[in-house]
């Protein structure tokens, strides 16, 4: 699993998690147990990370471009 996106916000890591899968790109959020204590901030140590298959990192880190371009 590589590592293609952390944020220290639930509700960024879950549109970009769902971007990935409209996508068709499997994706894990690391730590997501964390979400009930935590539901808004992540306070863990470099946030929460999402996670896809070494396979689909190409095409993830262009879907995490155009979500990074979108934000600003």
């Amino acid at each position: 699993m590589a590592e293609v996106y952390a944020t220290m916000f639930q509700d960024e890591a879950i549109v970009l998690r769902s971007l990935l899968e409209s996508a068709g790109i499997e994706s894990e959020l690391s730590s997501e147990h964390f979400l009930d204590l935590y539901p808004i901030f992540f306070p863990q140590e470099g946030g929460m990370k999402i996670l896809v298959k070494d396979e689909d990192l190409e095409d993830a880190m262009a879907v995490v471009a155009q979500f990074r371009a979108s934000k600003t």
